[in-house]
């Protein structure tokens, strides 16, 4: 005689058929900015909606960051922990190792390349601030720079955005706080300086690092290049 699907505890039966899964629940991370998250695996259904989102041109990672990340306001992650959080879950849902291919500079020929991303170094923020005060080493004036979370992303997609929107980052700028001051002094000046506060808000030289050394085993040519998050970042391949 059959098993009747009624009395069967489904919960209870995939919950034994997963058990030896390494992890099937949340896990805290340390964030290069100093702040906690927690992140879970991505699901099956996950993926499906991941796919969905790519194919209306949609970036699929805020779809990740709203389903798979917990614990931390989520429109006050900075960006730098955006591009670690999205690492942090490809590790856990399809393992350490990243395989892609590219195509050297040079010979133009197609190379696979595996990285560990647990071997990948982390560089944090020396303080935890979203607001960092610095001073600028041109014109010596003390600012405040709002660091770039995922909220801002739209406003520094390129360069002449990040440019065109650098004064809507500065809170503070020698004392002064009014928009139209500080918007009107950064419009003046010198490149040394505008380049400390690009920093400051981009958190440059901190978070993942996603610059690796590549050598064609084509040609020999080897060439700096960031690691791809394309649409198979998120996939075992």
């Amino acid at each position: 005689m059959g098993v009747n699907e009624s009395q069967i505890n489904l919960d209870e039966v995939v919950g034994e058929l997963l058990s030896e899964l390494p992890t099937n629940s949340d896990i805290s991370i340390e964030l290069p900015s100093g702040g906690l998250a927690k992140i879970r695996p991505i699901t099956f259904e996950e993926e499906k909606q991941m796919i969905a989102v790519s194919k209306k041109g949609q970036d699929p990672s805020y779809l990740l960051i709203d389903k798979c990340v917990s614990d931390i306001d989520k429109s006050d992650i900075l960006i730098i922990d955006k591009i670690y959080i999205l690492f942090k879950l490809r590790e856990l849902s399809f393992g350490s190792m990243y395989k892609f291919r590219v195509a050297c500079p040079s010979c133009k020929n197609q190379s696979e390349i595996s990285i560990d991303i647990n071997e990948m170094p982390v560089y944090s923020v020396e303080d935890a601030d979203k607001v960092a005060e610095v001073e600028l080493p041109m014109c010596k004036k003390l600012v405040k720079v709002k660091r770039a979370s995922v909220n801002d992303e739209a406003l520094v997609s390129d360069s002449y955005k990040m440019l065109d929107n650098l004064w809507r980052f500065v809170e503070e700028f020698g004392g002064r706080t009014e928009k139209a001051v500080i918007q009107s002094v950064i419009s003046k000046l010198p490149a040394g300086d505008v380049n400390k506060l690009v920093s400051v808000v981009m958190c440059q030289g901190y978070g993942l690092s996603t610059e690796i050394m590549f050598n064609c085993g084509h040609c020999q040519h080897q060439s700096k290049m960031e690691l791809p998050l394309d649409k198979n970042f998120f996939s075992a391949s």
